[in-house]
Formats: structure tokens, sequence, C-alpha cells
């Protein structure tokens, strides 16, 4: 009997201490589980580039706001070691990778993301779209500007000997781009900014003489405009987008290609010790 009895006693002890035990591991394991949610929603939180990445209209508007492959940034891999910018734009082209806007010695920079497998394709296409065409005008830069002799609608003349020893800005565009057109107060303001500096600013359009005068009489461009140049910006500079601006040293060398008037109001402003 005293046998049963401590035999009795062992099987209860036995189930309080599994009991105990089994408490315990569901109350630790519950506990992690809520600590691995909250760190993977603080990680999305803190990694906005995956929320980016789940729409192409998400990534649209991310990349319109932050990425701006044709200013000057310092080029960072993967580990956030600077790299060239041709290196850069190529590895952007394979369509591996996006760009993350981020800041280096307080100056900017973007490096280079695992794009997810999961990314919607058109994120992927256009990335390479934008790294290529990007890349082209990169490449283009320290070469010099075609030869070019253009008049303005006004009879102005700019070659090479009229503007030797000056900086030259050239806007590409045509009438009905509507952002060439809305960026024209901007571009304005830049002339006036410059008016007094070694700075000649001139456009290029593709249309012909009489539908630009007719359409500058209700838009007002402070650049010399010079008509019908679709085949010097399509043929001799392999333009890939408008509008496009061109920065041209003292010395007919080009200095930057950019897409829009912000990048280029900062660009000059980044070189305007040269002027």
């Amino acid at each position: 009997m005293k046998n049963i009895l401590i035999a009795v006693i062992s099987v209860i002890a036995g189930f309080a201490i599994m009991a105990f035990g089994y408490g315990f591991y569901s109350e630790k394991n519950s506990t992690g589980t809520s600590s691995v949610a909250e760190k993977t929603e603080t990680t999305l939180e803190e990694n906005p580039l995956e929320s980016v990445q789940e729409s192409f209209e998400s990534w649209d508007t991310y990349s319109k706001s932050n990425i701006d492959l044709m200013s000057s940034f310092q080029p960072l891999d993967e580990d956030g070691k600077t790299i060239s910018k041709g290196m850069f734009l190529s590895l952007l082209r394979t369509g591996l990778f996006l760009p993350n806007n981020e800041l280096k010695a307080g100056k900017k920079a973007y490096q280079l993301v695992p794009l997810n497998k999961s990314a919607d394709e058109k994120i992927k296409k256009n990335i390479t779209s934008l790294a290529t065409t990007a890349n082209h005008y990169y490449r283009m830069e320290g070469k010099k500007l075609p030869d070019y002799n253009f008049v303005s609608l006004k009879g102005e003349a700019f070659n090479k000997k009229d503007t030797k020893g000056k900086v030259v800005v050239i806007k590409c565009w045509f009438i009905t781009c509507k952002v060439c057109v809305e960026e024209f107060p901007e571009l304005n303001k830049l002339v006036d900014k410059y008016q007094d500096r070694n700075v000649v600013f001139v456009s290029l359009a593709f249309d012909k003489k009489d539908k630009l005068e007719e359409f500058l009489k209700t838009k007002e461009f402070k650049y010399p405009t010079v008509p019908s140049q679709k085949e010097y910006m399509v043929k001799k500079l392999k333009l890939k987008q408008y509008p496009t601006h061109i920065i041209v040293d003292s010395n007919g060398i080009i200095i930057k290609m950019v897409s829009n008037v912000h990048t280029l109001a900062s660009e000059l402003d980044r070189i305007k010790g040269k002027f």
C-alpha cells in the first residue's frame, strides 16, 4: 500500500512538473513570437524600400521625389563603399538593384539595394531605363559639344567662336512637351540670377520659326530660342529625353547633362566658381 501511494504521488508530481514546464514554454514562445512580429514591423517601418517595391505606383512616386541619376551624387555599392558612377549605373542596368537615397558626410549619395524577386516587373524595367539614359548622358560628359552655328528667332548668332571663354547652358525642347514648357518660369529666374556672370543661355527647339514665334507670344521665355534643331539634338547630341539641359564649359566641353530645371540649378550652383 505504501509503495502504491508513493507511486501515485510520483505520477501526480510528474504531471505537475510537465504542466509547469509546458506553461513556461508556451508563455516564452508566445512572448518570442510577439517580439519577432514587433521587430519585423519596426524593420518595415524603418525600411521604406520594402513598401516602395510593392507596386510600380509606389516606386514611381518614391523615385520621382528622391532619385535623380543625372545629378551629382556619391555612388555606393551594397556594402556602402564608394564606386565609380559608371559602375553604379551599369549595375543598375542589370535590373538586379534599385538606388536608395542616402546621405554620406552630409552629401547626397545613392546606395545599391538588391531588388526583391517579388517586385513588380515594371519597376525593374523602369530602373533599367532610367539607368540607361543616365549612363548615356554621363558618358557624354567630358566630350566636346558637337560643332554648331545657331541663329535665334531674333537673329542672334551662337557658335563656338562667339561663345569661346563663356559657360553655355542649352535647353533642348519642343512645343508639345508639357514638362518642357512648365519649367519656363524657373529657367527665367536662372537667366536673371546669372545675367551679370559669364554665362550664355540658349534653347534649341524641334519646331519651325513661325510656330515658335506664335507660341512664345503667350509664354515668357528669356532664353534666345533656335528653331528647327531636331536633327542636331537627335543625330549629333543623341538625346534620349526632353527636356534635356546641357552645361558646357568655357572650352566647349560638356560638364553636365540633366533632365530638369531643379537639377540644372543645383549643378550651376555647384560649378559657379568656374565662371
